[in-house]
């Protein structure tokens, strides 16, 4: 195909057109707003997680109030102390104006209790393996069976034993209108089997929260120490007020009487 002139012409001129329209798109992309980036979203673990074991949001505190202690479901500030409760899954609020009176109870056994305990578990597992190993290996022991029964009667009642010595910390109160708050922590078995204490300290500082919260009421004895004391001093500031008018006003009194002499009457 021979080209001429007037091809030639058109042939430039569409390829002109075309390097046009790819300019005006690049400027284009180059003017269009920067889209704001979208959230990462969870993984597929988290996501999992949270279909498992969904949790509540925190617990807000309201203006005016002052945060005293915070950590999870748990709320504690100068007014009031909010928790979600695990069990009947219930947002719980408490007012400290209207509290009587608030308990802690610890239990806790003591460092022997627990490795007896331990100890004489770990030995009848120990005394049930070599004794399931002799049985399998020597065919004339028939009279193991006794064996077996006292080696997991005795483990049972270990695990009992164990089971009942197991801590748990407990802080409840009492409401001005004969209702009762309770809040109940026990170790898991993992966190026991570790010797994990950080329910205990938990516990430790939701009461300290709590006892300074209490203590910072009106009925208190130091407020009502520093109320009775600010009120002397009111009833001082006024009298001191007062005698001071009295005695400007009884100077502008005098000043205002005029004496007369005796030579006026000469006069």
């Amino acid at each position: 195909m021979q080209l001429n002139t007037s091809s030639f012409i058109l042939l430039k001129k569409l390829s002109a057109r075309n390097r046009v329209q790819k300019n005006a798109g690049v400027i284009a992309k180059h003017q269009e707003p920067s889209r704001e980036p979208k959230t990462k979203s969870k993984s597929h673990a988290q996501r999992f997680q949270d279909w498992i074991s969904p949790k509540p949001k925190e617990i807000e505190a309201f203006p005016g109030e002052h945060e005293i202690f915070r950590k999870g479901l748990f709320l504690v500030t100068d007014t009031r102390i909010a928790y979600i409760d695990p069990l009947d899954r219930m947002l719980k609020t408490y007012m400290f104006e209207h509290m009587i009176s608030l308990h802690k109870h610890f239990y806790r056994t003591t460092a022997f209790n627990r490795r007896l305990c331990k100890g004489l578990l770990i030995l009848c597992i120990l005394v049930f393996f070599v004794t399931l190993t002799i049985d399998l290996l020597d065919n004339k022991s028939s009279g193991f069976i006794f064996v077996y029964l006292l080696l997991f009667a005795s483990i049972l009642l270990g695990i009992k034993v164990w089971n009942d010595m197991k801590p748990w910390y407990v802080i409840h109160w009492r409401m001005s209108d004969h209702t009762y708050g309770e809040i109940l922590q026990e170790p898991l078995l993992g966190e026991r089997l570790t010797g994990d204490t950080s329910r205990e300290v938990f516990m430790t500082e939701l009461a300290n929260a709590m006892n300074q919260a209490l203590s910072a009421k009106a009925w208190w004895p130091a407020s009502t120490q520093q109320a009775s004391n600010n009120k002397t001093r009111e009833t001082a500031s006024t009298f001191n007020q007062t005698t001071t008018d009295k005695s400007a006003s009884g100077s502008n009194d005098k000043s205002s009487t005029q004496l007369k002499l005796v030579t006026e009457n000469y006069q």
